[in-house]
């Protein structure tokens, strides 16, 4: 017989609540990859600020070219 139930993970552990489970039983977790996607899509505001100030040296032109990067990266071609 099986049970399907929602859980949510929080501190990188699984916690479902309202569940009773036997002790020692063994489960399957499907990840919800709508889910996973969706937050993996939020940023921190530490990373939104560093983001605005990457927009604002490029707007100041402080940049490095296109042309440069992908010669460091790829070699001249």
């Amino acid at each position: 017989m099986s049970t399907m139930f929602s859980a949510k993970v929080k501190g990188g552990v699984i916690v479902a609540e309202d569940v009773d489970l036997p002790e020692g039983a063994t489960v399957t977790v499907v990840l919800d990859q709508d889910a996973a996607n969706d937050q993996a899509d939020e940023a921190t505001p530490e990373q939104l600020a560093e983001l605005d100030e990457a927009i604002a040296e490029a707007d100041r032109g402080e940049g490095i070219p296109w042309k440069i990067v992908r010669a460091e990266l790829f070699g001249s071609r």
